[in-house]
């Protein structure tokens, strides 16, 4: 089996914390990142817990510098989600299990519903929640959560692929009035197109999202569990030091601020933590000016643009210009 996980430098030191995870209880699979950045940074290969990192620019995108310069470092991470899918498929044939994973995610226990549903289904995927949603916030940003993606290799997988790959290259971005949300909102369709398993369990993918219907306890084993009942997969620590500080904070739940608190300290700890402050070395022309966020929008909604050649020679004025 292989878990990957796509991060840029600033968050590699999640990504760390994330494969240690995975190497507690999945000390079989096989830990591959992605990094998006121009150049391999040395400490980058120091982590013991990466099996394999490979960068962005060596997945074999066609004409990777127009690809990447569309969009921020966000949007650049979730579109090559299933880029990075694609070239697993390829490239480790020896694996028939491939989970990717965000990077600030922490696993609690072994994946084994994952595992098993993978051997009879070629996609699984997770809602964010399983009762009733705030509101309909997820009829705009998506039924199923991309910081989780199970494939199986199978011609449905890469069908998955890469039609999913195909729409990201050009709408990995937000905007109502198209009603795009990122690489996640084109995940509602996934189970129309292709067949598709949606795990319910609720030790999955618990976020700040999905708090209102899990509730975190420990077992007499001292294991985590999830409404008395199920053990607690992975939690997802999206919009950690913001969204779900405040979360955490209204549940008054003790054993779930632990949590937080371990999760936390395992950031502080990590030895990329240094490097979190790091910019990411696609945020800036060659000339070393750093790129408006209007001039990638510019040169995505402007073909003549994209027959420029290398974008990242040009510069904010002249991206404005056209």
């Amino acid at each position: 089996m292989i878990i990957a996980t796509v991060s840029s430098l600033n968050y590699l030191y999640k990504a760390e914390v994330l494969a240690k995870s995975v190497k507690k209880h999945h000390p079989e699979a096989k830990v591959i990142v992605c990094l998006v950045e121009k150049e391999m940074h040395p400490d980058a290969r120091s982590v013991p817990f990466f099996d394999e990192i490979i960068l962005a620019k060596d997945l074999g995108i066609a004409d990777f510098d127009q690809y990447i310069f569309k969009y921020d470092v966000a949007e650049a991470a979730w579109a090559l989600k299933s880029q990075v899918l694609k070239y697993l498929l390829v490239n480790e044939k020896k694996h028939d299990q491939i989970i990717y994973l965000d990077s600030d995610i922490m696993l609690y226990s072994p994946l084994i519903e994952v595992q098993a549903k993978l051997k009879n289904y070629p996609i699984v995927l997770t809602p964010h929640d399983i009762q009733n949603g705030p509101r309909g916030v997820y009829l705009y940003n998506g039924i199923f959560n991309a910081g989780f993606i199970g494939i199986s290799r199978s011609r449905a997988a890469k069908d998955f692929i890469d039609w999913w790959a195909k729409r990201v290259t050009r709408y990995c971005y937000r905007d109502r009035s198209l009603r795009l949300y990122d690489d996640q909102g084109w995940l509602k369709l996934v189970p129309t197109y292709f067949e598709t398993y949606i795990l319910r369990h609720p030790g999955y993918n618990i976020a700040f999202w999905n708090l209102h219907e899990r509730k975190i306890g420990l077992s007499i084993l001292k294991e985590y569990i999830i409404n008395d009942h199920y053990l607690l997969r992975f939690f997802h620590y999206s919009q950690h030091s913001a969204i779900l500080k405040e979360a955490v904070e209204k549940e008054h739940n003790k054993i779930l601020l632990d949590l937080y608190l371990q999760y936390s300290e395992e950031l502080k700890q990590a030895k990329l933590f240094p490097l979190s402050n790091k910019p990411w070395s696609y945020d800036f022309f060659i000339n070393g000016s750093k790129i408006k966020k209007t001039s990638r929008r510019n040169y995505l909604n402007n073909t003549r643009l994209q027959t420029q050649g290398n974008p990242f020679t040009l510069s904010n004025e002249k991206l404005t210009v056209f």
